[in-house]
């Protein structure tokens, strides 16, 4: 006992100061474990989507996928600039990761019969994290402005998603949505928020400097959505009692379709860094948003686009994916207006984004036509072949 005493500092330390980050740090190893849990998260919200692939399953799909992505992006925000190599990090870390598989247990239904025990799930992760950023504030007063409006923001959120379960649908829906208002409005003003002291103002500005770690984070999540375009597919297979070449062409073009996309994320985004400045750290961050979220539908989509491979597509199915993939190129596009960019390489990223642009455009417009399976893909991945070999140019000039 008296060695745990004398190492307590060690093992349960405070909260990391947001103006004393680590340089060079890489993401850890429960980080990407705290990032897995979100993987049968998005699983069950995606399958929302492909199992409804209509105008109200697409509206539920994108309520729902706020939610996820609001809580992995706290999660992830407050191990960042707090996190700390001990057992407290871990302890709180696991308990976050209990949260979110609750969550999971009730995503399937989660606007419907299952939704007081979602509400439940997610007031006890914001319940969590509100403790976290109450207790950075007890050990470093100077942090204390900025993580107040956070606290008062959670505390809110807790009452309106707890409180929920004793009003009725749709009005606990309408909670819900406020909530996540107030959640993702708070760091467009929290500046505004803070008291004008340098000191305080410098760790605001630190908080929204993004690490080289954050961006990693970001590029990992994207990993993980990416990965549920493959699983729509091989679902979409074993969905069907038969396996010819049409079957097997189209998810195999599905796959593609997820190469492409990771393709131009990782060649354009994934070599350089945000721009500093709180304008080109919330872009980034809210642009991920719309990202993931396209690139998680797309793989709603390629479910259903394989499920009926050599019959005729429904036209929700069709403008699904060629709004999907229009969205995740859009996002791509404008994220790369919020990286830095130098020399000869702003003509590179101008000209790649403009292609990028172009394709995302080109594939929205697909939802026009009335292509099937097969033939809407190959023209899908004809479109992704010019970013493609855009982003295939500029990784050759930075060999050069």
């Amino acid at each position: 006992m008296s060695l745990l005493r004398r190492t307590f500092r060690s093992w349960w330390q405070v909260p990391r100061r947001a103006s004393d980050p680590i340089d060079h740090r890489t993401v850890s190893f429960l980080e990407l474990f705290y990032d897995l849990v979100y993987v049968m998260l998005i699983a069950e919200v995606a399958h929302v989507l492909a199992s409804h692939a209509d105008l109200a399953g697409l509206g539920r799909y994108v309520f729902l996928f706020l939610i996820v992505w609001w809580a992995w992006l706290n999660g992830t925000l407050y191990h960042d600039l707090h996190g700390n190599n001990d057992i407290r990090t871990r302890l709180f870390t696991f308990l976050q990761m209990g949260t979110v598989a609750a969550m999971a247990i009730f995503a399937h239904d989660a606007l419907g019969e299952t939704s007081v025990g979602f509400a439940l799930s997610y007031a006890a992760f914001l319940a969590v994290l509100t403790y976290l950023w109450w207790r950075t504030g007890v050990h470093d007063p100077v942090h204390r402005p900025l993580s107040r409006p956070y606290v008062i923001t959670f505390l809110i959120s807790i009452a309106l998603f707890a409180g929920s379960v004793f009003v009725p649908v749709p009005w606990r829906f309408y909670l819900w949505g406020v909530s996540l208002l107030l959640s993702l409005v708070l760091p467009s003003i929290s500046g505004m928020l803070t008291p004008d002291d340098p000191e305080v103002q410098a760790q605001h500005d630190q908080a929204f400097t993004l690490s080289a770690s954050l961006e990693e984070r970001f590029a990992l999540f994207t990993i993980i959505v990416l990965g549920e375009v493959i699983v729509g597919g091989i679902r979409g297979v074993q969905e069907l009692e038969r396996l010819d070449w049409t079957i097997g062409l189209t998810a195999l073009l599905g796959m593609v379709v997820a190469i492409g996309i990771w393709w131009v994320y990782f060649d354009f985004l994934t070599h350089r860094h945000v721009r500093t400045g709180r304008t080109s750290a919330l872009t980034w961050s809210y642009l991920h948003l719309p990202l993931t979220m396209s690139i998680a539908a797309t793989g709603a989509a390629l479910f259903n686009v394989t499920a009926h491979a050599g019959e005729p597509l429904p036209g929700e199915v069709r403008w699904l994916l060629a709004g999907a993939v229009a969205v995740a190129f859009t996002s791509i596009a404008l994220l790369l207006r919020s990286v830095q960019s130098v020399g000869e390489y702003r003509t590179i990223h101008r000209i790649g984004g403009l292609t990028i642009l172009g394709a995302g455009i080109v594939a929205g417009l697909l939802g026009f036509t009335t292509l099937e399976s097969i033939p809407l893909l190959l023209v899908l991945v004809a479109v992704m072949l010019a970013p493609v070999a855009a982003g295939l140019w500029m990784w050759l000039k930075t060999l050069d």
